[in-house]
């Protein structure tokens, strides 16, 4: 398949994912404001959890909004993330395979030679390895990677500094209990919305998703 039209079904997968987790969010929202709108309409409710434990429509009316801010926004903005990050890395791995030049000062051990049934599998480890050390990195050094790729005119700057943002309040929300840090303000480069010590809350929301 041309390197194009990979691009294209990559392009077309993610975005898929992306409308499918959307959608998911959307619709369990609207989910749980019925049943808030059902519990103050006066309808009683229950519901047992693994461990036996009831809980009525009174604590279920005081959950509902935390869930919906909390725990769901959470877990839907950090595939979001993913989705994004797949598309970068997956990028990368298809253009590399296909002009895998930019790689030649590479080092390989024997090991990796004698494992590889052709070209291909040697290529398809180094680029492997490289896209691993690459993903430690800050996304600045993403795209500076991109760069030397490809002529690029996107993200714009203030593009990249928004995306580096929502990369780190992912690992936030990841790494530390969704509380921002020294570590979240600096990798936002000056594009925090949230202080040192501040819990992320209502996360989709508060970036306009």
């Amino acid at each position: 398949m041309p390197l194009l039209q990979k691009i294209k079904q990559l392009q077309s997968t993610v975005s898929d994912a992306l409308d499918e987790s959307r959608n998911y969010y959307v619709h369990s929202v609207g989910m749980w404001r019925v049943l808030q709108a059902r519990i103050n309409d006066g309808k009683t409710v229950s519901i047992r959890n693994y461990t036996g434990e009831i809980v009525d429509e009174a604590v279920i009316r005081g959950l509902a909004q935390t869930y919906i801010e909390g725990h769901l926004a959470s877990s839907t903005f950090q595939h979001f993330v993913s989705l994004f990050e797949k598309f970068v890395f997956d990028f990368f791995e298809l253009w590399l395979c296909e002009y895998p030049g930019s790689l030649k000062g590479k080092e390989l051990t024997l090991e990796v030679v004698l494992s590889a049934g052709d070209k291909h599998e040697i290529v398809q480890s180094v680029v492997e390895r490289e896209l691993r050390m690459l993903a430690y990195q800050r996304m600045t050094d993403w795209f500076g990677y991109l760069d030397k790729l490809v002529h690029r005119d996107c993200p714009s700057q203030q593009q990249l500094e928004l995306l580096s943002e929502v990369k780190a309040s992912r690992d936030v929300l990841v790494h530390n209990n969704g509380i921002a840090n020294e570590i979240y303000v600096d990798k936002s480069l000056g594009q925090a919305r949230y202080s040192d010590g501040e819990t992320l809350r209502n996360i989709i929301e508060s970036h306009g998703s």
